[in-house]
């Protein structure tokens, strides 16, 4: 019993050395243009409201042709500048006789104070819980 008592404290101890904080929930935010996480604060991107055209066939919309469902930057979003794909799992799909896997960076994702994040080229919709870092 004394030994058990011992070690718990001993493990009590080294695992409160190693906090290095709490956190608080701040707000919930929806980001589309570039911004970044402040000081003090982590972000966790909960989900990605894709932003693609309704009119995805006309050659002459830019956008559908830069933004279609079948674009890479339809259903990405920019994380410190880079295109990001984000979703759940792995998408297979065939061409021809080629196989392929899209990999998406799987949500949720945490973002570390000073980094940036915007919906990327498409402009999705980004939602993002807001967490203060309380010591």
């Amino acid at each position: 019993m004394k030994h058990t008592f011992i070690l718990l404290s001993f493990l009590g101890i080294g695992l409160s050395a190693m906090a290095q904080g709490n956190l608080q929930f701040n707000q919930v935010k929806l980001v589309t243009s570039q911004q970044t996480v402040p000081a003090n604060k982590v972000w966790k991107v909960e989900s990605v409201i894709y932003n693609i055209p309704a009119d995805q066939t006309s050659a002459s919309s830019s956008a559908s042709q830069s933004c279609g469902v079948s674009t890479y930057y339809s259903k990405s979003v920019d994380i410190n500048g880079v295109p990001t794909k984000t979703g759940h799992g792995t998408h297979s799909a065939a061409y021809s006789n080629l196989n392929y896997i899209h990999a998406y960076t799987e949500l949720p994702l945490w973002l570390p104070a000073g980094a940036t994040l915007s919906g990327g080229p498409c402009l999705n919709q980004v939602s993002v819980i807001e967490f203060n870092i309380v010591p």
